[in-house]
């Protein structure tokens, strides 16, 4: 049987090794202690550290989400006006139309609407080149220039209106493997059933022209251009409560995942506290076991 012969380097080599242990620990917990934080290195817990990194992508994951969700709602939100205010004008066009269709109104008063109705020409034009963020939110994908070019007499009248967008749909991801539709474009909103811009030119110069039938079968024609206009808003309204139902349950989850975040990495203050005390306790037995093995030399040793 072999026996290991326990010299005075051994001892102090193993003295040092302790101590260096306990004062790792010791800086270990202080370091718990003062960041809140278990797992401060994947050293610490690699399992932990796993989790915290795949919860920590879900989670920006779910930020960009409620991101793009916020910058939906921007231009929803200036879509539905932008479209109730053309309704609004549409009603009072029609109130002009039937005035101006009344057969007992003199020209000079029908010259007098028309110019209402020139004014209320150039505010539909205005919203439906209506901006937000620097970028047109009618012309589909062609988002950079205007999607509504009027063409204008000497007088500087709009004579016609052409639209210069595209049909295309802008969608944006607002979960895992899910996308919505986030634009209306002009066509859908002025134009499918009822060119409402075309409409009030006519109503304009019809009542400059005293056509009382025309202007009765405007009337028809602006009912269509509401209607229009209205099931557009009805569109971006069934999609404005569908990301609200999403930013609730993308907000939810973001909880969730830090209740999971925490429990995977953060310290519990109570228990740290009490180890970092039985660790200290741990330390300055270790550094006085240290310094009685240390100091001893060769001196010690002669009689």
């Amino acid at each position: 049987m072999s026996i290991m012969r326990v010299t005075q380097g051994l001892m102090v080599t193993r003295a040092l090794s302790n101590l260096n242990y306990q004062t790792r620990r010791l800086l270990e917990l202080q370091e718990q202690l003062a960041t809140g934080l278990r797992v401060n290195a994947p050293s610490d817990d690699p399992l932990a550290a796993r989790t915290a990194i795949d919860i920590r992508q879900t989670m920006s994951r779910s930020q960009q989400y409620l991101d793009n969700i916020s910058g939906a709602d921007l231009q929803l939100l200036e879509s539905v006006t932008a479209i109730q205010s053309v309704v609004d004008v549409l009603q009072r066009a029609n109130e002009i139309a039937l005035q101006g269709s009344n057969g007992t109104m003199d020209q000079q008063q029908r010259n007098q609407l028309a110019v209402e109705a020139n004014q209320l020409l150039e505010s539909v034009l205005m919203e439906a080149n209506h901006q937000t963020n620097g970028r047109y939110v009618f012309g589909g994908t062609r988002t950079l220039s205007a999607p509504y070019v009027p063409a204008r007499n000497a007088q500087g009248e709009i004579t016609s209106v052409a639209y210069a967008g595209n049909l295309d749909q802008i969608s944006v991801g607002v979960a895992d493997g899910v996308s919505v539709v986030v634009n209306e474009t002009g066509q859908n909103a002025f134009q499918s059933t009822q060119d409402v811009m075309q409409l009030l030119i006519d109503i304009r110069d019809n009542l400059r022209t005293s056509d009382l039938p025309a202007l009765q079968q405007r009337l028809a024609e602006l009912k269509r251009g509401q209607d229009q206009a209205l099931a557009s808003v009805a569109r971006i309204g069934a999609t404005q409560n569908r990301l609200e139902r999403l930013t609730t349950n993308t907000e939810d989850h973001m909880q969730q995942l830090q209740v999971a975040l925490s429990n995977a990495i953060e310290a519990d203050y109570a228990e740290t506290v009490m180890n970092l005390n039985a660790q200290t306790n741990a330390f300055q037995a270790a550094l006085s076991a240290s310094a009685r093995v240390i100091q001893q030399s060769l001196l010690d040793y002669v009689s």
